[in-house]
């Protein structure tokens, strides 16, 4: 999310803030260059052999593997194309937040722009809650975070993600790896080996604020 964020101030769609800490990348000389390869890579990743996928914000439990494929492909199109800044510009909103097979045009790529990137907290039947930040333990009834719904990826393949930083890397069920750390705020940057599932973690050099990365 904070990519998209940075490739819409690239594009003059969004203001540069100095909480973002972006001048020093828009002011680079091979800015052009540097951006335009950011918007040219996946939003998913998979490992067949691994059997691991890798997504900023996690799978929607509303997925399945084949669809998750298919809509990362739709995104990425249209970030790699001409009509990027188009894109950009329409991408910021909630809704629509329930995946439907039948969704089209600029509300199908915010849904899927929102659940590769934002997702946090999903309703019982999948469809994504775009409001709540709070830790698990005091997010609203009947909220859930989406790996703690049953979705068929989750089934078959080990999931990697980031993006939710308050989480510390903490109360996730087996086979879900919750990465992002806070190191931008202040936590930890950390990583993991997933031949034997060690982790490795460096302090930041920031002073820790985590309620400016639930605020984010």
């Amino acid at each position: 999310n904070h990519d998209l964020h940075l490739l819409a101030v690239f594009a003059g769609i969004s203001r540069n803030k100095p909480k973002d800490r972006l001048t020093p990348l828009l002011e680079a000389p091979d800015a052009d260059e540097l951006l335009n390869w950011l918007r040219r890579q996946p939003l998913l990743q998979i490992d067949e052999e691994k059997k691991l996928v890798m997504a900023h914000a996690g799978i929607t439990p509303q997925w399945d593997l084949q669809t998750a494929k298919e809509c990362a492909r739709d995104v990425e199109a249209v970030l790699s194309s001409d009509s990027y800044p188009f894109f950009l510009d329409a991408m910021y909103g909630d809704m629509p937040n329930n995946w439907s097979p039948e969704l089209r045009g600029l509300g199908r790529l915010r849904f899927i722009t929102n659940a590769f990137t934002r997702m946090r907290f999903c309703f019982p039947n999948g469809q994504l809650d775009m409001y709540s930040k709070e830790s698990p333990e005091e997010a609203p009834a009947p909220l859930k975070p989406w790996f703690a719904i049953p979705g068929p990826v989750a089934e078959e393949y080990s999931i990697a993600f980031g993006h939710w930083a308050s989480l510390e890397g903490k109360g996730t069920p087996e086979g879900i790896y919750a990465l992002d750390t806070g190191c931008c705020w202040g936590g930890t940057l950390t990583c993991l080996r997933w031949e034997d599932k060690q982790y490795f973690v460096q302090p930041s050099n920031r002073h820790k604020d985590l309620g400016e990365a639930a605020a984010s």
